[in-house]
């Protein structure tokens, strides 16, 4: 652990900050279930977690999608198709349209209970706080929605950018807009790969948030809630 405090502390977005309503496997299920396909949360989250590894793999080599609308759209089609398909789904492509449509549209998301609480007592400590998230341009406005954004000075979001994390470009270029130093900034987020060793990489701090214990085993700083994060920071 570092013993000296940030200066600047970013922040990814999705399952840190905000998710869908109730969860992104309860959403899910819901719309699986008005197709015939009735699944397990537990395994919706497992498939999901091991597909999105695959595609963190590539991301590190400069993969993007979400950075242009149609391309987005391709990605997210072809990734609930892919999915649902592990799960049992022998039907056509009305699925995975359905599931793109109700994971793109900001009324289906809300913040956590432990976010506005945390940014505010972070601010008032004097650190100044960013945003680097892998989403679509869409992002920003449901920020300001939930009445996040004002916390931060800096946001960075690839659907506005070239790259996406865990690619150290998008690190360098939020550090540059923000004027800090990576060993005086620290990222907050709940990959390990996209968030933990992408920040690490360029030189960051990092702390994993792992709401739902499934990294257990991890090696690194590691919390539950972001409400620990202001104790581990001293």
């Amino acid at each position: 652990m570092s013993a000296v405090s940030p200066e600047a502390i970013f922040f990814d977005a999705g399952e840190t900050l905000v998710h869908p309503v109730p969860s992104f496997p309860q959403l899910f299920s819901s719309q699986c279930a008005a197709y015939g396909l009735e699944v397990d949360l537990l395994a919706v989250s497992r498939t999901t977690r091991r597909l999105m590894a695959e595609v963190e793999a590539r991301q590190v080599k400069g993969f993007t999608f979400s950075n242009h609308p149609e391309k987005s759209r391709r990605f997210w089609l072809s990734f609930y198709g892919r999915l649902v398909r592990e799960l049992g789904y022998e039907g056509d492509d009305g699925l995975a349209h359905a599931l793109y449509e109700t994971f793109s549209r900001p009324e289906n998301y809300t913040a956590y209970q432990d976010a506005r609480e945390t940014l505010q007592l972070l601010a008032d400590r004097g650190h100044r706080l960013g945003l680097i998230s892998n989403f679509e341009p869409w992002l920003e406005d449901l920020l300001e929605e939930l009445g996040l954004s004002d916390f931060f000075q800096v946001m960075v979001v690839s659907g506005k950018e070239r790259y996406e994390k865990p690619h150290p470009r998008i690190y360098e270029l939020a550090l540059r807009r923000m004027g800090a130093a990576a060993e005086a900034s620290l990222h907050v987020g709940d990959s390990p790969v996209s968030d933990f060793d992408g920040a690490r990489r360029v030189g960051m701090r990092a702390v994993l948030l792992d709401r739902w214990n499934r990294f257990p085993d991890f090696r690194g700083e590691r919390i539950e809630s972001l409400r620990e994060l202001p104790g581990l920071l001293g």
